[in-house]
């Protein structure tokens, strides 16, 4: 049985392609189990204009006419899924129009969305977040790693924006573990000690105080507060236990997209979080027309017949190597007898989510061996891979989550937790929690 999952998708910055590769990693989840995406982005409607698919109940009429979510899904017509291969996919549109109280959710919209969403049927809900940071995008996370962050390497702060991320995951975790009246306030005694490291938070999160540039200098200055202590290295784990996941879109050659990209992120990251945050890369989406043509048309390019290359496959890496070697040699090149078109591989039509690994390892040749723009697909149909390998070896708490979580159930969930964040045999109610 597929374990439910729910899967943010977020970006620091818009542009960067986020609800193009929420849609498509989507449907690549439908070929597995029921999904459902969500718009989170009502001030754009992205979904619904990505989509060429009548709308007959959307997020206004959740809110204003108290319709279920659930009632609510939009699935996709005859017309751009003849053949039935996503019948597994639905989406809950955004309004039409952009309409304040929707666009800006006050708390009870939120926390009335939270627990609609907790109850759709589908083993896989994908949720596309409005670009930046706030409430809005913040509550709909998860708590112990960042979902699935979107970047590229164009322009550079986008891929700073995304880093921004990180550390606004990680200090809302801090802030309500370390709350006047949070987990770790059992006592009066507690007070000076949380205020002593609320005041280094503030100057860890403050970008215009240099004195503590990350989470590794708070925790070298709470070490010189209140020495070695459990809660010391219980800190210590909770930073380097969080995990980001981050897909490259518009990917433009390895070089170029290592050192546009996924180099800076790490870099904020590490210069701005901590280097202990441990970084995994779930794969790529290349630069490529036939996204934009997909979206033009509005019919997502997983929906689209795979299109055969056009121009003659590309010459194995290594073969045209040892041909430029051969010429600098003043030898002709080895004749190799031309190879004959064959038709695509499309790996969306058969996932196995038991040879996920395996899968990965062909699709990566068979996204070394061709062009891009004709398997720009194979990249989705990798992701997907990677993914689901990652849900089924990992705990729940490492990727995405498996309900969203209110303020309330958070706070909870981290008071539960209590015990990994007080000295040994400091565990009673009436106990100094702090060293």
């Amino acid at each position: 049985m597929t374990v439910r999952r729910v899967l943010p998708v977020a970006s620091g910055k818009g542009g960067v392609g986020k609800s193009t590769f929420a849609t498509n990693f989507a449907l690549a989840l439908s070929r597995v189990a029921p999904t459902v995406l969500v718009d989170l982005d009502p001030g754009t409607s992205s979904i619904r204009n990505t989509i060429d698919a009548p709308v007959e109940r959307d997020l206004y009429h959740f809110f204003r006419r108290g319709e279920p979510l659930s009632r609510c899904l939009t699935t996709l017509p005859e017309r751009l899924d003849r053949r039935g291969l996503f019948k597994g996919f639905a989406f809950v549109a955004a309004p039409r129009h952009a309409m304040e109280e929707f666009t800006n959710l006050d708390e009870a919209h939120r926390l009335r969305l939270i627990r609609a969403i907790n109850e759709l049927p589908a083993a896989y809900v994908v949720l596309d977040l409005r670009a930046g940071l706030d409430t809005n995008v913040l509550d709909f996370m998860p708590h112990s790693n960042s979902g699935i962050l979107v970047f590229t390497p164009h322009p550079p702060s986008a891929t700073l924006a995304a880093a921004d991320i990180v550390k606004a995951l990680l200090f809302r975790k801090l802030r309500i573990i370390f709350a006047p009246n949070g987990p770790l306030a059992t006592s009066r005694a507690a007070a000076p000690q949380l205020n002593t490291i609320n005041a280094l938070l503030d100057r860890v999160e403050d970008s215009y105080d240099d004195s503590l540039p990350n989470l590794d200098a708070f925790l070298v200055d709470l070490a010189h507060a209140f020495g070695e202590t459990p809660l010391l290295h219980a800190l210590a784990d909770v930073v380097a236990s969080f995990s980001v996941y981050f897909v490259l879109n518009f990917f433009d050659g390895v070089k170029e997209s290592f050192e546009g990209a996924i180099a800076p992120f790490l870099t904020a990251v590490q210069r701005n979080v901590s280097v202990h945050v441990k970084a995994h890369n779930l794969g790529w989406v290349v630069a490529s027309p036939e996204l934009h043509r997909a979206n033009s048309e509005r019919v997502p390019l997983l929906l689209q017949t795979a299109r055969a290359a056009a121009a003659e496959p590309e010459r194995d890496r290594v073969t045209a190597e040892l041909d430029e070697l051969a010429i600098s040699l003043g030898l002709a090149p080895k004749a190799r007898p031309k190879a004959s078109p064959s038709p695509l591989q499309d790996y969306l039509l058969s996932i196995d989510p038991h040879r996920a690994l395996a899968e990965q390892l062909e699709i990566l040749t068979a996204m070394h061996r061709s062009t891009a723009a004709a398997h720009v697909r194979d990249n989705f149909a990798y992701i997907v891979r990677r993914v689901l390998h990652i849900l089924a070896t990992a705990g729940p708490d490492h990727f995405g989550q498996r309900r969203l979580l209110t303020p309330s159930e958070l706070f909870e969930v981290l008071l539960a937790s209590r015990g990994a964040l007080t000295p040994a045999g400091g565990g009673d109610a009436g106990a100094t929690p702090l060293p």
